[in-house]
């Protein structure tokens, strides 16, 4: 198509404000060049003509310079992006002046140049001009380039010009019309190539934006963009490790496509939970799902979000055993103590968590009854005047020893 169009109505009008606004300061400067073009024929005239017909070829330049400035001006406000036709109203108000100016210094007889090609000069250089200046407005400057050679015509005619003369400068004019709209379309054509990979490019940049801030936090993802290694302490955490009870053998009596639909329900029901009670997933580990309360994610009482959060996931399991017709249940372990964090980077990134608070959650978490939360002494300190827990119950946990820990009553 001569007239190109986005498909999409918005990213048509994005394009043409993008553009206008990028051509506004070239614009203002081709308008200040063309005022001082037209006045510096004031200058120079006298050295060629007298004072009268200095004054009166003088009236048609001095006539359009007060437009060009109006339209530099304008050029440089919020509003002209927008302006549907402030270019097309220039050019068609500098048409008398031009008209003018040209009579005038043909009857003067300085340069032997009839009215004709001097119009016809003064309306190329118009229309030169336009060709730059109309950014994004190919259909308007076909407009113009075409009503142009009409009024070159008209004008020539009544004029009494020669038919040779019309006709010549017609075809003259003609291809230079010609050739200054295919001008005007290529700069249009490669405006648009250029908007349409920056679009795409935006794309898939917020893809990517997407994706890492899936796997990292924001303000993590900020930090490794900005080249910084990332690495913190934080003093106290709650840590909350949960598995679901005879997984392997449920997955053997299950269908692949069974599994993987039970799974993402019961991540789905975890990851709505991490954002209900403001707390961070961490990562999944087959059926195990480990999330943090009070690290990289900001937590006012992390003990009582991460016992929220677990009392929400056990009260869910019964949605889930009805749905997939299965007894369905989770252990759920709970520590708190202070951890280490960073971004481990490679084929996955991962911001990840180190500290032997984590293994004691984990180790919690083997020893939880079905469908039960066990929780450590210092979890149990920060959350026993709102909670409800048995009494403690002495617990072997591997690679630490025994322990004293703490079994959650469930409402």
């Amino acid at each position: 198509m001569i007239f190109q169009r986005f498909a999409d109505a918005r990213i048509e009008q994005r394009y043409r404000l993008e553009q206008r606004r990028r051509q506004a300061k070239f614009t203002r400067g081709m308008a200040i060049i063309a005022a001082g073009m037209f006045l510096s024929y004031s200058l120079f005239n006298p050295l060629f003509i007298s004072w009268h017909d200095t004054t009166q070829v003088a009236i048609g330049h001095w006539s359009i310079v007060p437009l060009l400035v109006l339209y530099s001006w304008y050029a440089g406000q919020p509003g002209y992006p927008t302006s549907r036709y402030a270019d097309l109203m220039l050019f068609v108000g500098a048409q008398p002046g031009m008209v003018y100016a040209a009579r005038a210094f043909a009857e003067t007889g300085a340069s032997d140049w009839s009215f004709g090609p001097l119009l016809c000069y003064n309306v190329m250089i118009g229309l030169a001009f336009a060709c730059l200046s109309f950014s994004a407005s190919v259909q308007k400057f076909f407009v113009l380039a075409v009503s142009s050679i009409g009024f070159l015509l008209t004008m020539l005619f009544l004029d009494n010009e020669s038919s040779a003369q019309i006709f010549y400068t017609g075809m003259f004019y003609g291809a230079f019309a010609l050739l200054a709209f295919y001008l005007n379309w290529a700069i249009d054509d490669k405006g648009r190539a250029l908007f349409a990979a920056g679009v795409r490019l935006d794309v898939e940049k917020s893809r990517s934006e997407a994706l890492l801030h899936n796997v990292l936090p924001q303000s993590v993802a900020h930090r490794l963009r900005s080249g910084e290694t990332v690495a913190d302490a934080f003093p106290e955490v709650t840590i909350v490790f949960i598995d679901i009870v005879g997984f392997t053998r449920m997955s053997n009596e299950m269908d692949p496509s069974q599994v993987v639909a039970l799974l993402n329900t019961y991540f789905g029901k975890a990851d709505a939970g991490c954002d209900l009670f403001g707390i961070e997933k961490v990562k999944t580990i087959g059926d195990a799902y480990m999330a943090v309360a009070g690290a990289i994610v900001s937590t006012p009482r992390p003990a009582k979000a991460a016992v929220d959060f677990a009392l929400y996931l056990i009260r869910s399991t019964s949605e889930i055993s009805r749905a997939f017709d299965i007894d369905f249940k989770l252990h759920i372990g709970i520590n708190s103590g202070p951890v280490m964090g960073g971004v481990i980077e490679g084929k996955k990134m991962l911001y990840d968590y180190w500290g032997n608070a984590i293994n004691v959650a984990s180790r919690l978490e083997g020893v939880a009854r079905a469908n039960g939360v066990t929780v450590s002494q210092r979890t149990w300190e920060q959350t026993r005047e709102i909670f409800t827990f048995r009494e403690p119950r002495p617990a072997r946990l591997k690679g630490i020893g025994e322990v004293l820990v703490y079994d959650l009553e469930i409402p």
